[in-house]
């Protein structure tokens, strides 16, 4: 877990006065959010946040923040948390609330800053990708995944886990990954799949993180 004073140095060294940002749905995005707070309020900084869950929005209200909305901007600087990147920028997002909306993020933030643990920094992707799916058939939609590797619907308390716009969460566990885009490419053409955990080139930044900050990017 990220401490306290590596997100305080994060929020002051990559986010910058009149800039839009946006955080992936995780839960790290609420303790970013809270510093990024204090930082405005410090610095009377004029700073935009386009909300990607409900709690993010809430958080935004209760600390007063300037909203935005990506129908209108793209975000100057997105943050993402995930589970797993390789050495070309790829990476797995399996804590969401939406691989919708983590997805539009991604494609449409002008520098993408990706954090993982160091040990999380692997030469090849592997093991549980969630898929996003539509409620309606899920039944189906998880047989045929079952084709990808062993698949089982996300669940909290025995109720399947809703993400922001309503769908499902089907997490496939493949125990090897030959082609990034193929298995996306075959994800996608499973009727009911919305969106797979895949991001495939999005980076800019990788941020390791164990007790101090290691940093990878391919901006010049």
């Amino acid at each position: 877990m990220l401490n306290s004073d590596i997100i305080e140095e994060l929020v002051k060294k990559y986010i910058n006065d009149r800039q839009v940002v946006a955080f992936g749905t995780a839960d790290l995005a609420d303790v970013f959010l809270k510093k990024l707070a204090l930082r405005i309020e410090h610095e009377t900084l004029q700073i935009s946040v386009i909300p990607t869950s409900v709690k993010i929005a809430a958080l935004m209200h209760e600390f007063g923040l300037q909203s935005a909305s990506i129908n209108d901007v793209n975000p100057d600087i997105a943050f993402e948390f995930v589970e797993q990147v390789d050495e070309h920028y790829n990476y797995i997002k399996r804590s969401t609330n939406s691989l919708v909306r983590d997805k539009m993020i991604a494609q449409f933030a002008n520098v993408l800053v990706v954090i993982a643990r160091k040990e999380d920094f692997v030469k090849k992707l592997h093991g549980e990708i969630p898929f996003e799916v539509c409620p309606f058939g899920w039944k189906r939609t998880l047989l045929q995944l079952q084709t990808l590797g062993r698949a089982k619907l996300r669940k909290v308390k025995e109720v399947p886990f809703k993400t922001e716009s309503g769908n499902y969460i089907i997490d496939v566990e493949v125990d090897e990954i030959y082609s990034h885009e193929d298995l996306d490419y075959q994800g996608r053409k499973i009727p009911g799949v919305l969106e797979t955990g895949l991001f495939i080139g999005y980076a800019d930044r990788i941020l390791l993180h164990n007790h101090a900050i290691e940093v990878k990017s391919r901006l010049a």
